[in-house]
């Protein structure tokens, strides 16, 4: 393995200026080598702002003529398969944002594709390295709420509407699979890393909160999963406030995590371990404010951390093999969702049993 990794991005778009260039910039251990991007204006600009040697106008000639070792894959949602596989038909490690395609069918392609030729590809789900969701994890690991039997979560955000880069229409592509794929993969990919979800059975309504728009943005569901667990789903754009929440019940506890919010409750104690919590949550709010004020560096941000990962991953240090996995059943998961939708009745789940493993709940 060379002493440093060359990058090249496929996509320079908001998620690359914002995040991924960034948590790059902060490594001494990798270089950005080249970037795709088919906007002229987008690719110019994020050239020079960020110093990239070379850019082209498409990704297929970058991998042609570059030199990389790994490859961030930061398109829109239905251009990540091709993008995907086509670089690990080059030999070369992918972070691949999320969703890792639009199918099940794609996402085991890939991740089969990278197992075959020893190659790690990991999926952008960043939020499973916030450190709510890791005590989390780390609580149903040791059972600490006994047997789990009722799940909620929630992803409600203002999507694409509010503060995101308007030239973004491509969300709502019906192609791009909306908010269920968008913020949905992210909830579901918390489920399956927190509490090894397994969704089995799903009833679902979703609807449009705005006239003419071409793709659903409010998803209700409700599921039974492996272990008789029961649980609902709720996703949406366009709410005012932003809320990311799992609620995770079991027969010693109850657990209520967010981005910005973590309560373990216990049957005892209430009093003052809710004090403790409400303490200990203002204290870090507190503290994430004032380090947003004197500018967080890149190396303290999630984007970061899961770059950390990737490229450990690629030396060797660390592994990732469930990741893609994980994706997989992610994705088993979300058409389940989508054809219960479309049925208008319970749907059950195709997931692949062999690609199950045992974990947390």
């Amino acid at each position: 393995m060379a002493e440093t990794l060359r990058i090249g991005l496929i996509g320079l778009g908001g998620v690359v200026t914002r995040a991924h260039l960034p948590s790059l910039a902060a490594r001494p251990d990798v270089t950005v080598r080249a970037g795709a991007e088919i906007d002229a204006y987008q690719r110019d600009r994020t050239q020079q702002r960020f110093g990239i040697p070379r850019t082209y106008a498409t990704y297929q000639e970058m991998l042609e003529e570059e030199p990389l070792d790994a490859v961030y894959v930061c398109l829109p949602n239905a251009l990540h398969y091709q993008a995907a596989s086509a670089a690990l038909d080059r030999g070369l490690h992918v972070y691949c944002e999320k969703p890792v395609g639009l199918c099940a069918q794609e996402a085991q392609d890939l991740a089969e594709h990278a197992e075959r030729a020893g190659l790690v590809l990991m999926p952008g789900y960043h939020m499973r390295f916030h450190e709510h969701f890791l005590r989390a994890r780390k609580l149903l690991i040791e059972r600490r709420l006994g047997k789990i039997l009722q799940i909620q979560a929630s992803a409600v955000y203002s999507g694409p509407y509010r503060g995101w880069d308007p030239k973004s229409d491509w969300y709502f592509d019906p192609r791009s699979g909306g908010v269920l794929y968008d913020w949905g993969s992210h909830l579901l990919d918390l489920l399956v890393y927190v509490a090894n979800l397994e969704i089995e059975t799903v009833s679902a309504v979703a609807q449009k909160s705005l006239p003419g728009l071409p793709i659903a943005d409010s998803f209700a569901a409700s599921f039974r999963a492996r272990r008789d667990i029961v649980g609902t789903l709720n996703l949406a754009w366009g709410t005012r406030g932003n809320l990311l929440m799992l609620q995770i019940h079991g027969t010693a506890g109850s657990l209520l995590v967010s981005d910005d919010y973590y309560e373990h409750r216990m049957p005892t104690g209430g009093g003052l371990n809710k004090l403790a919590t409400l303490l200990a949550n203002a204290r870090e709010l507190l503290t994430q404010k004032a380090s947003a004020v004197l500018r967080r560096r890149p190396s303290d941000t999630l984007h970061a951390r899961a770059t950390r990962v990737f490229i450990e991953a690629i030396r060797g240090e660390v592994e990732v093999h469930n990741y893609k996995w994980d994706a997989v059943r992610v994705h088993y998961m979300l058409a389940t969702i989508a054809a219960a939708v479309e049925h208008g009745g319970p749907v059950r789940s195709g997931v692949p049993r062999e690609r199950t493993y045992e974990g947390a709940a």
